[in-house]
């Protein structure tokens, strides 16, 4: 079955919904790249004060090793922390005067299961100017690094567990209280209507009992395990299982070279990043070097056909 926002992605480029998202040009995915680059220069400013090392991964840590900064066609900045510097994170910025941190353990409205670290003051519509929204704020992703237990049984039940309720609870943001263009773009595809009743039935238990509560369950299971001779990113692409790399792939951190300055990432970029993506070097076929710069309009509901 195919992930439901993929599916989105596809039916954004339709006609028939077109009117429902705003389209991101070259001009302004360069605007954004900056604005991200400013928000991480100042977040990595503050993490020193703090005495924890971000660390760059996934398409930005690729950026960085093949492009000396973003990959083109990018338009964020992928971070991640181990567990225990996370939750120093957390605690630290709480009350920072230029960052909002929402943390979906604690924000009962979040669906999402990566700390967002979300601008005070910076909104699309400053970045990028007239039809872009004026209420979402630009905000940077944090995902923590967790241990794995060197129990391989331990390790099974834990990764098994977890997966289950990501499952449950990554499917229950398909239920129309938080995400009503889907339920709408649903009544004109039947691919989408056939993928939102699955997810709706895997999703059910996790929208009855809370979505946070879920997540609370998954973040103790996660911290169940205080070391470990591996580590994995389990909210990562792969889950759980497909992360899990060495210890010392990620520690200690080691510094790359990204657009204008040396920041943190993996100690072993290269395991880590041919772990995720094999021949992280090759440049995706052209028709895929594309990132789906569109982003829903806050008024969209008045653009449908």
């Amino acid at each position: 079955m195919r992930s439901t926002s993929k599916i989105e992605w596809e039916l954004a480029l339709d006609k028939a919904f077109q009117g429902m998202y705003q389209t991101i040009d070259a001009e302004q995915l360069k605007k954004l790249q900056q604005a991200y680059l400013d928000m991480f220069l100042l977040l990595n400013k503050k993490c020193q004060k703090i005495g924890i090392k971000p660390m760059m991964v996934a398409g930005t840590l690729i950026g960085s090793l093949r492009h000396n900064g973003y990959i083109p066609w990018d338009d964020d900045i992928d971070l991640v922390l181990p567990r225990s510097d996370y939750e120093k994170f957390k605690i630290a910025m709480k009350d920072d005067d230029d960052f909002f941190i929402i943390d979906p353990a604690q924000n009962r409205s979040s669906i999402h299961k990566m700390l967002k670290i979300q601008s005070k003051s910076l909104t699309l519509f400053d970045v990028m100017g007239e039809g872009f929204s004026k209420k979402k704020y630009l905000y940077l992703d944090m995902l923590p690094i967790d241990y794995v237990s060197d129990n391989n049984l331990k390790n099974k039940v834990v990764g098994s567990l977890f997966k289950i309720l990501d499952l449950s609870y990554s499917s229950s943001r398909c239920f129309k209280k938080y995400s009503p263009h889907l339920s709408y773009m649903a009544t004109k595809s039947k691919e989408l209507k056939g993928n939102l009743f699955i997810r709706k039935c895997i999703g059910l238990p996790s929208y009855l009992i809370g979505p946070h509560r879920v997540f609370q369950l998954m973040e103790r299971l996660l911290k169940s395990t205080k070391n470990g001779k591996g580590m994995t990113i389990a909210y990562g692409v792969k889950g759980y299982f497909g992360e899990i790399v060495p210890q010392k792939v990620f520690l200690p951190e080691e510094k790359y070279w990204f657009e204008i300055d040396y920041f943190y990432g993996p100690n072993d970029a290269n395991a880590y990043l041919t772990n995720r993506y094999g021949d992280y070097m090759k440049l995706p076929p052209k028709e895929e070097q594309v990132e789906r710069h569109i982003r829903l309009r806050d008024d969209w509901e008045n653009k449908i056909r």
